[in-house]
């Protein structure tokens, strides 16, 4: 097997070369759109039973549009990461990474590039944001217990004041109480305010 053709098998997605029209219209494409969406390449190619864009999220279109626009005025590639209906049924998230292609005389071509099949890495992202949540309120949860801590060592420290000398040993015990709570709710506080960072 030929080293191009050993490589595209093991490819999440496709190469393609298309025209910079409003549905793209496919001139060639890699067999990575059937094995990984569902629709062979035929089917697309010169838009002979579905345009690219119907296969596209409604929403992402008007997004590719501007950001390849933008990318051919300035004669730069583009990355966008955008949705696949599956023909299935089901979306899938991508990323393209494209560009376009002129002659000498400056006058464009076509546009080629790669799409690749990323739902993994967002359902891992998905999957991490839900455990940061969990986590966020964890933290929230501990800080409630702390102020009610910080509460019982001020209430302490007052009944210790009252008994004199006999409640002495019951007031450090508050302070340390009052202490650990402050050293407790600074730490919980950075720990939130680093998952709000992330978040």
């Amino acid at each position: 097997m030929d080293f191009l053709t050993s490589v595209l098998g093991r490819m999440a997605g496709f190469l393609y070369r298309c025209r910079a029209d409003e549905n793209y219209t496919m001139l060639e494409m890699t067999n990575g759109i059937e094995r990984i969406f569902g629709y062979p390449a035929d089917e697309i190619i010169g838009n002979r039973v579905r345009t690219f864009t119907s296969i596209m999220h409604d929403e992402d279109i008007p997004v590719m549009d501007a950001l390849v626009g933008r990318a051919l005025e300035t004669r730069t590639d583009w990355t966008l990461e955008y949705r696949i209906r599956h023909r299935d049924g089901h979306l899938v998230w991508v990323t393209e990474t494209g560009g376009g292609v002129w002659d000498e005389t400056g006058e464009l071509l076509y546009l080629e590039g790669s799409i690749l099949n990323i739902e993994s890495l967002y359902q891992r992202m998905d999957e991490q944001t839900a455990g940061m949540r969990v986590t966020a309120s964890k933290t929230n949860e501990i800080l409630q217990s702390l102020r009610y801590l910080k509460l019982l060592a001020v209430n302490a420290g007052i009944e210790a004041a009252r008994a004199g000398t006999a409640g002495s040993g019951f007031a450090v015990l508050a302070a340390e109480m009052r202490a650990l709570a402050n050293s407790s709710e600074e730490a919980a506080r950075a720990i939130s305010t680093a998952q709000g960072r992330q978040g």
